[in-house]
């Protein structure tokens, strides 16, 4: 448990600092190159699911950066001795990401196959 006593909690902090940014879970944690649920975990403040401390501060020191935040103040607030345990990520439901190539297939193809009904009507036409 963190025994700071006044102003917000670390996690809340870069909460706030990610909406002031307009960046939503998501974004944040592909420019992170994290699991969203990694990024909601460190601004609950439930360092317990990023791993061992090592990598806990390295997420949120990266985090922090992220946000233009100061990164030794972040840590520091964290305090490095209060990281628990890792324990288990819970599951997220997060739908797979659809490609930009793959919306414009459907069309592209629709394109060509009228293109080719076009041309077999103009070679049938032709022959007769």
């Amino acid at each position: 448990m963190n025994t700071r006593t006044s102003g917000p909690s670390p996690g809340t902090r870069l909460r706030g600092a990610r909406e002031a940014r307009g960046l939503t879970i998501e974004a944040a944690a592909e420019r992170l190159r994290l699991n969203a649920a990694l990024v909601l975990a460190m601004e609950e403040d439930r360092l317990a699911l990023l791993g061992a401390p090592v990598f806990v501060r390295g997420h949120l020191r990266n985090y922090a950066a992220l946000l233009g935040l100061p990164e030794e103040e972040i840590l520091a607030a964290f305090g490095s001795g209060e990281i628990p345990e890792p324990s288990f990520l819970p599951a997220m439901d997060l739908r797979p990401k659809v490609r930009d190539h793959a919306r414009w297939a459907w069309p592209i193809t629709a394109v060509l196959l009228a293109i080719a009904v076009v041309a077999a009507f103009w070679w049938w036409g032709a022959r007769f």
